[in-house]
């Protein structure tokens, strides 16, 4: 997987998490490819936060991390939880596509 993303996406990848503050990176996989990136910014009222501070995640790190969690996934997501600047976490989803199931036990549809 890793060798099929481009340097392109992982560069808007990489910046969208940079961006935020608090809120989500969510990176959708099919075909074992990236195919889609929502970016979920949530705004904290009354709290005085520059955004990007305190991101003691290097450009690096960041991207073995994103290596780490697409590797062998076909299909699914994954979502990085940002929270006052920091990668707080990261969720890996994975989807298995299932054969039609017409005729299984001997039930058919």
């Amino acid at each position: 997987m890793s060798k099929s993303i481009i340097e392109e996406v992982l560069v808007l990848i990489e910046q969208a998490v940079k961006d935020i503050s608090f809120g989500s990176v969510t990176l959708i996989l099919q075909d074992s490819r990236i195919i889609q990136m929502e970016k979920l910014e949530k705004i904290r009222l009354g709290e005085h936060l520059v955004k990007g501070a305190n991101k003691a995640t290097t450009a690096s790190s960041l991207r073995t991390r994103i290596l780490q969690s697409v590797s062998g996934m076909e299909y699914g997501k994954v979502a990085i939880q940002i929270q006052a600047g920091q990668i707080m976490q990261i969720e890996r989803t994975e989807k298995y596509r299932v054969g039609k199931l017409t005729g299984l036990n001997g039930d058919g549809i």
